[in-house]
């Protein structure tokens, strides 16, 4: 093994010596890096006065000498017990990164908690704190080694002990009173009125809420969110998920809720409270959110009783048996067009999705072309095509597949239009695959549960859409080739044990 060190102004200094531990510390200018630390007494006396000479100012050797924790390991793969939640294999080992960052979320009312790494033979166990980080090293095999970090960060959600009692295996649909302020806000807002498909106006609603608050759409909050949704259509999903972090309280005043400390990387929406009060306070939206509850509850009831999101869920387990889900929220607004979002939360052991969508809507000339039968599948697809992301997403992670999947993707102009929608919102090889996937999928469940009689033409209408309205030029083919793959998988096989499948044509067809 070889010791290097770096110095300003000289050649560097090479020792032999075989290694036993590891140290990392930057020394700006006169150190690049001293890595190895634990020699034996002769050269651990060579680098000191080494270090002594070339350097132009004294530094204690005691001090870079301190030990940080060492993790020993047989293998790549290890567990973490993250609090109460115990993550089999969930970290890979990788001794080309440094560091290689674990992120420990801390909800807002903990001081402290517990983070052990498993491998194997060995275990290292942290109490962690906020705003803290906590270097150890982890060797593999006695001979390859990884800097590794655990750095505490605010936690997204706080799922508590209660919250996970009463939510556990339970799918919630709601019409949350913030979420619905914001997306009033949102139609009130020139991007609203004039993008097309941001916000639905073809309903009697739409004409009720522009009723009720056109005269206050000059106030600070639509000229602020209008000027954001201007110059970035993207935020707009983050303003409107960022609204479910948010709640009114007894008096009317909006609050943090308390599980939810943003559902996107940074709370957007959280810089605006003061004006998104004002509004609310001056438009009087809670005697109208009040006013419109029976109708929010008729369009709940609907989700919830009638396009099968049971089912939907039984079918997603099922086919990927690994990916496991302790509850579903399903948030929409009737103000909503044809803009769907979707994440996942993990927290104390307690995994929920949350599906941000709109409500189906059939047209005249659907009700002519389908049987209600093929409908009622068909308006599932709002949700499915959002829940199917927080399983396809965790599958294709898997290391076995990141090769291939980079090498299918590299040439993306070969899957995607150029200038069409896919280019905008796909444009990276993760992003691509998981849409191809997600709507493959459709096809599936059209096949498990449409009319018989209807499936082709079901599919071929949602290929044709896929392939010349959004553009991923290759989607027809790809479908076709999933849905003979599904059909003549063996008895006992599911879509995950499909990948390597999967992947290969992907890559054969690049």
């Amino acid at each position: 093994m070889v010791l290097k060190i770096k110095c300003k102004g000289i050649a560097s200094i090479i020792l032999l010596h075989k290694i036993y531990g590891i140290f990392f510390i930057s020394m700006p200018d006169q150190v690049t890096t001293l890595r190895y630390f634990i020699l034996s007494a002769k050269i651990t006396k060579d680098i000191k006065f080494c270090l002594l000479i070339v350097l132009p100012f004294t530094i204690s050797f005691n001090s870079l000498a301190q030990k940080i924790p060492v993790l020993k390991s047989h293998t790549y793969n290890i567990s973490i017990r993250d609090g109460d939640d115990f993550r089999k294999g969930r970290w890979n080992i990788d001794t080309k990164v440094n560091p290689d960052i674990y992120e420990a979320p801390i909800a807002i009312n903990e001081k402290y908690k517990l983070v052990t790494f498993i491998t194997d033979v060995d275990s290292l166990r942290f109490r962690v704190e906020k705003g803290k980080t906590y270097p150890f090293v982890i060797i593999v095999n006695e001979k390859d080694s990884a800097f590794t970090q655990v750095r505490t960060v605010k936690s997204a959600v706080n799922f508590s002990k209660d919250y996970i009692k009463s939510h556990e295996g339970k799918t919630f649909v709601e019409i949350p009173a913030v979420y619905e302020l914001v997306n009033i806000v949102i139609a009130l807002t020139n991007t609203g009125k004039n993008k097309e498909g941001l916000v639905v106006k073809n309903t009697a609603y739409y004409q009720e809420v522009i009723g009720w608050f056109s005269k206050y759409d000059k106030e600070p909050i639509i000229m602020k969110i209008d000027s954001i949704l201007s110059s970035s259509y993207v935020e707009y999903f983050s303003i409107k998920m960022n609204a479910y972090s948010f709640k009114f309280s007894s008096n009317g005043k909006i609050v943090p809720d308390e599980v939810y400390d943003r559902l996107t990387s940074v709370n957007t929406l959280r810089p605006y409270l003061e004006e998104l009060q004002s509004f609310s306070d001056n438009s009087k939206f809670e005697t109208f959110f009040k006013q419109y509850q029976p109708f929010y509850n008729q369009l709940i009831s609907s989700y919830r009783d009638s396009i099968g999101i049971a089912e939907m869920q039984k079918w997603l387990g099922k086919n990927f048996p690994k990916t496991k889900y302790n509850s579903y929220k399903i948030v929409f607004s009737p103000l909503v067009g044809n803009n769907q979002s979707a994440n996942w939360f993990e927290y104390n052991g307690f995994k929920e999705v949350q599906a941000h969508v709109n409500f189906p809507r059939r047209n005249e000339e659907e009700k002519k072309e389908f049987s209600s039968e093929a409908l009622q599948v068909k308006d599932g697809n709002i949700v499915f095509t959002e829940l199917n992301h927080n399983f396809i997403g965790p599958e294709i992670q898997k290391q076995e597949y990141q090769k291939n999947i980079k090498d299918a993707f590299v040439n993306l102009n070969a899957w995607i239009k150029e200038g069409s929608p896919a280019e905008r919102a796909y444009n990276n090889a993760r992003a691509c695959f998981d849409e191809y996937m997600n709507w493959a999928l459709v096809s599936l469940r059209y096949i498990d549960y449409a009319p018989p009689i209807e499936h082709d033409k079901l599919i071929s209408k949602m290929e044709k859409y896929q392939v010349e309205v959004r553009g991923f030029k290759k989607f027809a083919e790809f479908d076709q080739f999933l849905i003979q793959l599904y059909k003549k998988r063996r008895e006992g096989q599911v879509v995950a044990d499909l990948y390597p499948q999967i992947v290969e044509w992907f890559v054969k067809n690049k």
